[in-house]
């Protein structure tokens, strides 16, 4: 991703004069060739790994979020309810789709045998299509809108602003 980092450069000037790049990426345990065989023979073993692998990252997003002043556990409830409302497959851009891929349970039945909070996220997961809102659970902020950029405020236009040599002459006299 890319953004200005002084302002937008006018259409004369070359494009990406003033801009900062930013690279992110998401590590995943890989299986091995073992674990493959072994593990994901069926496809309800292949939505355990699924689940678990969402809920360390759940887990994670919740401690930022409190960090934040947020309720952790209640934003990422809602942000699965309206992931299923609002982020369609395979549409909007790449984030879209990333996000779509993180915040989607998988539609297989989920085992007794696991832990509670896989329950509780793949009913918050569920609610999204049943529910016409997500308003229930208890977060001021959609991380949805997040990854579709309402949030964005449009960049300043600083070609009408004075220049900083202006300011700093006027203060002096």
């Amino acid at each position: 991703m890319t953004v200005g980092v002084i302002g937008q450069p006018a259409p004369t000037t070359a494009p990406g004069t003033f801009t900062f790049g930013l690279n992110w990426g998401i590590a995943y345990e890989l299986p091995n060739n073992t674990e493959t065989a072994l593990f994901y023979r069926s496809k309800k073993h292949k939505s355990i790994a699924q689940r678990r692998s969402r809920r360390e990252l759940y887990e994670k997003l919740e401690v930022i979020l409190d960090n934040m002043g947020y309720s952790g556990r209640q934003c990422i409830l809602k942000t699965l309810c309206e992931t299923t409302q609002r982020i369609v497959p395979h549409g909007g851009n790449m984030v879209e789709e990333i996000f779509r891929t993180l915040f989607t349970m998988p539609m297989t039945k989920v085992l007794p045998t696991e832990p509670l909070e896989h329950t509780i996220y793949d009913a918050a997961h569920r609610l999204g299509s049943l529910l016409k809102s997500c308003d229930t659970f208890n977060c001021p902020l959609s991380l949805v809108d997040l990854a579709k950029g309402y949030y964005n405020a449009p960049a300043p236009n600083v070609d009408t602003a004075k220049s900083p040599w202006a300011l700093f002459s006027s203060s002096f006299g």
